[in-house]
């Protein structure tokens, strides 16, 4: 019954597939997908199963959680339990309940120790939780098991070396680094690297490993950039040296401008973002107004006018027609139902400025 009016409800959407869309509510990772088994559309408990997952996207846990705890006194296949306790564990973290939904995940190890997203699940948990050595040892089991965890394993096992740096457990750290084997380079790699050897003494090599990290990844400049400050090793030229290798980044510009006016040179801070602009830029709000200020001082009214309005179509043309009243979606196609929340007749005009 239940599955039924479901059915009919999304059989309206001619480029809507149920199934397709219960595996991408039933798991975290969206990339793993294809790698979960078919949902049988016919089967009462996925009826349930179902409804449970539709009651969390829409935010009412506790609804979801009776309908979970529910099903587990029925009599489950080993593929229906597997499927009701990482649901019922995925609620409970969503809700809040971190100690319950750990107490899940680890049934269901117990239950079932070769189902690689409990592993996967309960390490998120513990990473929440600051307990990254935990989470790394679980990771390692989930990646054994399932290796499209592996890169979650390596960011979780750079994480923890930055953390042992900032400890100035640099010997941890260093350990860590040598033992981890990349199939592709990754900026957080470089970021670890270039703490750690500025930890050490050796402000060379972390500086040329900062400028891999930008290079590597320009939008992701600012940590590294920092970095460098924080060792107290960032000048001007080293900033210059950025801002090119980043391709004029929002962040390497930013903090050249921040740099040039604090050393009160207000005329290379307005070349600087005249270059920015020049290159089709995006500025944030902030570095905007200090455009505008800098020219509106040198006397360029003018220019300021036409900036401001340039900016003005620019949000016209981002601007979504549509708002729903009871998520806040975004859209500019009018449709009955919210393509989010599945809430009815709450697409309105978007009159927010």
């Amino acid at each position: 019954m239940i599955f039924r009016k479901l059915k009919n409800l999304f059989k309206k959407r001619k480029d809507f597939d149920l199934e397709s869309y219960l595996k991408k509510l039933s798991i975290n990772r969206q990339d793993l997908i294809k790698t979960i088994s078919d949902i049988d559309l016919d089967s009462p408990i996925n009826a349930y199963l179902t409804l449970a997952i539709l009651l969390k996207e829409k935010g009412e846990y506790y609804k979801s959680l009776k309908v979970l705890e529910r099903l587990r006194k029925e009599n489950l296949t080993p593929y229906e339990e597997r499927l009701v306790i990482l649901n019922l564990a995925l609620v409970y973290k969503a809700a809040g309940f971190l100690d319950r939904a750990e107490d899940a995940l680890k049934e269901g190890i117990n239950r079932f120790p070769d189902e690689s997203f409990f592993y996967y699940e309960l390490a998120r948990i513990r990473a929440i939780s600051g307990k990254f050595e935990e989470s790394v040892e679980l990771l390692e089991k989930a990646s054994q098991l399932k290796e499209e965890f592996y890169d979650e394993l390596i960011h979780t096992k750079l994480y923890l070396a930055d953390r042992y740096i900032d400890e100035g457990r640099t010997d941890k750290a260093s350990r860590i680094v040598r033992k981890t084997n990349l199939k592709v380079p990754i900026p957080l790699l470089y970021y670890v690297l270039s703490k750690l050897y500025y930890s050490v003494g050796e402000g060379e090599k972390g500086y040329k490993s900062a400028l891999k990290g930008i290079k590597l990844s320009p939008k992701h400049a600012y940590p590294f950039i920092q970095v460098i400050e924080n060792f107290g090793e960032l000048t001007y030229e080293r900033l210059k040296e950025i801002i090119e290798i980043s391709h004029f980044s929002l962040p390497a510009v930013s903090k050249g401008v921040e740099f040039l006016l604090r050393e009160g040179n207000t005329d290379e801070a307005l070349s600087l973002l005249d270059r920015y602009s020049l290159n089709g830029g995006k500025f944030s709000a902030s570095l905007f107004e200090t455009y505008l200020k800098l020219m509106w001082e040198r006397g360029q009214r003018k220019q300021v006018v036409n900036k401001v309005i340039q900016y003005l179509d620019t949000l016209k043309k981002k601007e979504k027609l549509f708002k729903c009243e009871n998520c806040g979606y975004r859209t500019d196609n009018f449709d009955w139902v919210c393509p989010r929340c599945k809430s009815w007749e709450s697409l309105e005009i978007n009159s927010e400025v």
